[in-house]
């Protein structure tokens, strides 16, 4: 069954919600960049290659308080299945959001899409240090602030955002993190139940 667009996103309601998923969306699934080359943007590119070394990652993920285990395998391929039964998956083609209660299921067509962590994290005024807290502010860009904490060696803990116009912010956090881990293709290849209303690229809606 197809639906048509909708606003279904089941973490938070309404303009941070569509944020949300687009942050996940360009967090996880793309390759990574790193140009940039003093200060605080010296330990930014230093995070960017540590990221873009990984072949697969498993790991605890909390999403705004929600909890899940998160399988990744490069370049582009995810899986995350939350404690409520809810799902992201992508398997390079597309990108699936289903939501057990609400039976909805979105799929985004990945065509074309390869900005990454560089699209997400690149064109900030100011990038600065605190141990391995990393800081991003800017005064045009779609999250005005970004906070970045990292592992000694410069692995993502968490990443919290605060989108522009927005009192309420984006938390992402990684545990128990395994890295470089056999992942079978299969995991990534999701198909959501034959009763999911299916709603075509959502990410493309409006805020």
């Amino acid at each position: 069954m197809v639906a048509k667009k909708r606003n279904f996103f089941p973490f938070q309601k309404g303009y941070t919600s569509l944020f949300l998923f687009k942050s996940i969306f360009f967090l996880i699934l793309f390759p990574f960049f790193p140009i940039f080359s003093q200060g605080g943007g010296e330990v930014l590119s230093n995070f960017l290659t540590s990221m873009n070394s990984l072949e697969s990652i498993r790991a605890n993920i909390t999403i705004n308080g929600t909890t899940g285990v998160m399988s990744y395998k490069k370049p582009s391929s995810l899986y995350v299945k939350f404690s409520d039964g809810r799902v992201i998956s992508a398997n390079g083609r597309h990108l699936w959001f289903y939501n057990p209660a609400k039976a909805i299921a979105g799929k985004q067509d990945l065509s074309g899409e390869t900005s990454g962590l560089y699209g997400l994290l690149n064109g900030y005024e100011s990038i600065s240090v605190s141990g391995t807290s990393l800081k991003l502010t800017s005064e045009t860009k779609g999250y005005e602030e970004i906070l970045i904490q990292m592992t000694p060696n410069y692995l993502l803990k968490s990443i919290r955002m605060k989108p522009r116009g927005s009192n309420q912010t984006i938390e992402i956090s990684l545990s128990n993190m395994q890295t470089n881990i056999g992942l079978p293709a299969s995991l990534f290849n999701y198909h959501p139940p034959s009763n999911a209303q299916i709603v075509e690229n959502p990410l493309n809606q409006r805020e």
